[in-house]
């Protein structure tokens, strides 16, 4: 690949020119959120936010969150979600509705 205003050769994967600091073009990765998704909430979306923002499972990450409530300093997971609750954002992304047709008997 080479840069398209001075024209030095760069490599494939590089995003600017390191000569000139033009932008080779290339698209940036999708940076992932740290929302409350609502829609895979129990109680407020947390546990299910930072599983997603990981890539972790959900179930993993109540778990994890349930040990941190209990074994380090009691109450610590509990202020701590909270103060999560408090801070991250909804996700404001539009989830369809399941479909309410009646089951064939």
């Amino acid at each position: 690949m080479f840069c398209t205003k001075c024209g030095i050769e760069l490599k494939d994967q590089v995003r600017f020119c390191s000569d000139c600091g033009m932008p080779t073009g290339r698209a940036t990765p999708m940076v992932e959120k740290l929302v409350r998704p609502m829609h895979e909430a129990k109680i407020g979306g947390v546990c299910a936010g930072f599983a997603r923002y990981f890539g972790l499972d959900v179930t993993l990450v109540r778990i994890l969150w349930l040990a941190l409530t209990v074994l380090p300093v009691p109450f610590c997971g509990v202020i701590a979600y909270i103060v999560c609750w408090i801070v991250m954002p909804k996700d404001e992304a539009v989830v369809p509705a399941r479909s309410m047709s009646p089951a064939n008997l």
